[in-house]
């Protein structure tokens, strides 16, 4: 037993020494890593905007953008575009203030130097000669606001892309006229390279969608008439005058609950008309809107929720004037610039195409819907597209 004992020692402090000898061999091969102290020769620019990028010069910054980090006036920048050992690009933080920038590299932290932010330019307002977003080539529009640099040249205007003409200038108000051709979108003041969103400009002379400019109260949700009376409104509403449509007294087949007037035109948030169903059976009922277009060719888009016409006649059409012509004055009028006549049996989801032409350089028109409804006859329309081809 004692015999035993003893050998059992021997293996423990045998392992015990195995143990500290083997920690002793890692301890030695432990390599620590000192890194370079990052020495920085210059940067660009001195000032700027937020968001603009500033290059930092020097040595030792690794490759690794990961390890770098760079403050603007103690706000640490969350994008370092780029990092090589000779060169940092970075991009001024949003909350950046002025102050100095500080450039740290894995452990190491330098002073680069101070920067200044200018402040950013606001915009608030942007006025057009028409009042709203239709802004025709050659329009001056007006853009308010403040910190538009401190000279002219410091300043340019996009629209949708296109560079216009800065006609006046101030740190507070700027003129520009609207350039040829421009795309319907964005207008967009660069200032210094700083981008700032003016608002939007639909140039009505730009091929594709020019709805907006053209059309009122086109599409879902539609909008109430806000001048309808207590006498066509009654107790218990459900059917409207739609704002901005003109709705014939021919086509006023509907009367709420506790009204003394009939109307039609909105329903459901769908434009409607109809007979049957509580409806009076009506001839040359009309519901349209008028406006004036320039010279071009034209498409008409109308989308329908549904529509019946067994026994009923119910077209769209597009005619110069102020107002749409009747039924029996339809076919083979020399006013009449476009026309779908609805036939066949009843039918959902459909959608309704008119291309149409007008060769004066303005020209006034009405457009939508003519109808004469019997028992169980309607439509449902969804939304209007106007579009300049």
């Amino acid at each position: 037993m004692k015999r035993l004992f003893i050998k059992i020692i021997r293996c423990c402090l045998l392992a015990l020494g195995t143990v500290v000898f083997t920690s002793c061999e890692k301890d030695s091969n432990i390599k620590q890593y000192v890194y370079p102290v990052p020495e920085v020769s210059g940067y660009s620019p001195a000032e700027g905007y937020v968001k603009s990028r500033v290059a930092i010069l020097g040595h030792n910054f690794g490759e690794r953008a990961e390890a770098v980090k760079v403050s603007f006036g103690g706000i640490l920048a969350d994008n370092v575009l780029s990092c090589n050992n000779n060169c940092v690009v970075v991009e001024v933080p949003e909350e950046a203030m002025s102050g100095d920038i500080t450039l740290q590299v894995w452990t190491n932290s330098v002073t680069v130097g101070n920067y200044v932010i200018w402040p950013s330019p606001v915009v608030s307002e942007m006025e057009t000669e028409s009042g709203s977003s239709i802004v025709r080539p050659g329009e001056t529009v007006t853009i308010k606001g403040t910190g538009f640099g401190t000279a002219k040249e410091d300043v340019l205007v996009k629209f949708g892309g296109v560079n216009a003409e800065v006609t006046k200038w101030s740190e507070t108000e700027i003129q520009t006229v609207a350039p040829e051709n421009f795309p319907t979108g964005e207008v967009v003041i660069v200032v210094n390279g700083f981008e700032v969103v003016a608002g939007a400009a639909l140039n009505p002379f730009a091929k594709g969608d020019v709805t907006i400019a053209y059309l009122k109260n086109y599409r879902q949700p539609f909008k109430i008439d806000p001048n309808m009376t207590d006498a066509q409104l009654g107790t218990s509403p459900g059917t409207y005058l739609p704002a901005d449509w003109i709705v014939n007294d021919a086509a006023r087949s509907m009367q709420n609950g506790g009204a003394s007037e009939k109307v039609a035109g909105l329903n459901n948030d769908n434009l409607l008309l109809q007979a049957g169903w509580g409806a009076n059976n009506f001839t040359n009922g009309k519901l349209y809107q008028t406006t004036t277009l320039p010279k071009g060719k034209y498409r008409l888009t109308v989308n329908l929720k549904e529509y019946g016409v067994k026994t009923s006649t119910l077209y769209i059409t597009v005619a110069e004037g102020n107002e749409l012509p009747d039924i029996t004055d339809i076919e083979d009028n020399e006013q009449v610039k476009g026309l779908y006549l609805f036939v066949g049996e009843n039918k959902i989801s459909s959608s309704v195409q008119i291309e149409f032409e007008l060769t004066e350089e303005s020209t006034e028109v009405a457009l939508g819907f003519v109808c004469s409804m019997t028992a169980n006859g309607w439509f449902r329309a969804t939304e209007l597209r106007l579009e300049l081809l």
